[in-house]
């Protein structure tokens, strides 16, 4: 099944395995071959991730339809903002090359890019998953606006936008983002209780971004705690 492209969503090929692996048994049982044989193409079908009746009549994954994946209650829904003190064609430029993204954003592990609108981005996730997607950018209005999804074959549906716009004190950033785990929303409540909440996790990389570009780096968990203790010394002595 090398090259085709997966055209079944993952709970229809746990299911296509199960019923597979049953009928494979129930064949061994009974000596009935082509039962065996019947089970046996289930489980090749559900491992494969592809079916010839879905791509017969045209059918996709879900998630290979970013509108369709996160519409209504369907997946996650992130959205914040910051103002960094740098002018706003320098921020949309920065985001702009989305290989600075993992710069900032903890959980990227890499973003490639494919080409000026398409990149290929790994995530990991909780327990060390990784997730892997391309991702094209679908909108975009130099400096105030950019906006991407994924693309068909990706392991996670996702879109967002970021909106630029000046400040008083630099550049507003606002981010939404909406994404669709493996697991579905079941795997975002798992990354929560794993102290790993998306909410949180946006929020901060956020925070991130705002030191990269004011100061030109990010600090470590050891320079904060140190710059804490300055603080708490000086108050100290003040008092």
């Amino acid at each position: 099944m090398r090259g085709l492209t997966r055209n079944m969503n993952d709970w229809e090929r746990t299911l296509s395995v199960l019923m597979g692996a049953a009928l494979v048994v129930q064949g061994l049982r009974r000596r009935a071959w082509v039962q065996g044989a019947g089970g046996a193409a289930l489980i090749a079908r559900g491992v494969s991730g592809w079916c010839p009746v879905n791509a017969t009549i045209g059918r996709k994954r879900l998630r290979d339809d970013p509108r369709r994946a996160l519409a209504g209650s369907r997946g996650f829904r992130l959205e914040d903002s910051v103002t960094i003190a740098r002018p706003i064609e320098d921020v949309y430029t920065y985001w702009r090359d989305v290989t600075n993204l993992p710069l900032f954003m903890t959980s990227l592990e890499r973003v490639d890019m494919r080409d000026a609108y398409r990149s290929h981005w790994v995530l990991r996730g909780p327990g060390g998953v990784r997730v892997e997607w391309d991702a094209e950018i679908i909108n975009e209005e130099p400096p105030t606006l950019l906006a991407w999804q994924s693309l068909p074959g990706a392991d996670m549906a996702s879109a967002g936008s970021v909106n630029f716009k000046p400040a008083r004190l630099g550049t507003e950033v606002h981010v939404l983002m909406q994404y669709n785990p493996p697991a579905g929303r079941v795997g975002g409540l798992v990354a929560w209780l794993a102290g790993q909440s998306p909410a949180f996790q946006l929020r901060e990389d956020l925070r991130r971004l705002k030191q990269l570009l004011e100061t030109g780096e990010v600090p470590t968990a050891e320079a904060r705690i140190a710059r804490r203790l300055r603080a708490a010394t000086r108050l100290h002595e003040a008092v």
